[in-house]
């Protein structure tokens, strides 16, 4: 397994053209940057899991993650660490606003995750806690399948599966997400920030886009501004969140 993680985090970078477009897409609940294009095969990153400053009510969430594809489209494979006001039973899926049995503790719940929309996301079982700093890698391995890998560098712990995956390939990201449930977006549990680095992604790249989001409870999550791809992947970005959540 390790050995295959070592071989994720050495995706290269993707190759920038002569000409990217660089643009800002505001929207509900995405924060962070995403490069568009084509025949995408591979993403990196690495990122600390927020140490939350305040307590987390029962209708908060918040998503760190890398991705393939969910740019303009619907196909997403996905993989991160999750913080959560609530924990649910481990055969339920349903979180409390929508009729799930839950304990609400008035803390963040920390867990690692991936996902295959429209399929639902997989809790996996790596203990993850709040201020560790997380690998997250995906790829193909062969036409149809690809890999996807979280690794805890701080506990050195790591999870590895292979999944079949025939989405379009056309985008990849790097996302500090407010989730929604049943359309709706959740306050995000509070924190300062999340720092992105050691990014990489292989494939054709045309545009980079930036995400930021403010219309939640008093919460703006903004990324650091990133002017080109050689930027984003020498140094990567971060994520603040200013205000508190409306409890």
């Amino acid at each position: 397994m390790l050995a295959g993680l070592a071989l994720l985090v050495s995706v290269p970078p993707a190759a920038p053209p002569c000409a990217v477009r660089v643009s800002a897409m505001p929207t509900l609940n995405w924060s962070g940057y995403a490069l568009a294009g084509s025949d995408f095969t591979g993403v990196t990153g690495t990122f600390n899991v927020p140490v939350p400053t305040g307590s987390a009510s029962c209708v908060q969430q918040t998503a760190i993650w890398v991705g393939v594809d969910g740019l303009d489209n619907h196909d997403l494979l996905q993989a991160g660490i999750s913080e959560s006001g609530f924990v649910l039973p481990a055969s339920q899926s349903s979180p409390p606003w929508a009729g799930g049995s839950v304990v609400c503790t008035g803390r963040a719940e920390v867990y690692a995750w991936w996902e295959d929309l429209p399929s639902q996301l997989v809790r996996v079982g790596l203990p993850v806690k709040a201020g560790d700093k997380v690998s997250v890698s995906i790829f193909e391995m062969s036409p149809g399948w690809w890999a996807v890998a979280v690794h805890d560098l701080t506990a050195d712990r790591a999870f590895f599966l292979s999944q079949p995956y025939a989405g379009p390939r056309a985008s990849v990201e790097w996302v500090v997400e407010a989730p929604q449930v049943m359309g709706l977006v959740t306050d995000p549990v509070p924190f300062s920030t999340v720092s992105f680095s050691y990014l990489g992604a292989q494939g054709q790249a045309r545009e980079l886009v930036r995400f930021s989001f403010g219309s939640k409870g008093n919460f703006a999550f903004s990324p650091s501004v990133v002017v080109n791809i050689t930027q984003l992947m020498q140094h990567g970005f971060q994520v603040r969140s200013s205000g508190s959540a409306k409890l």
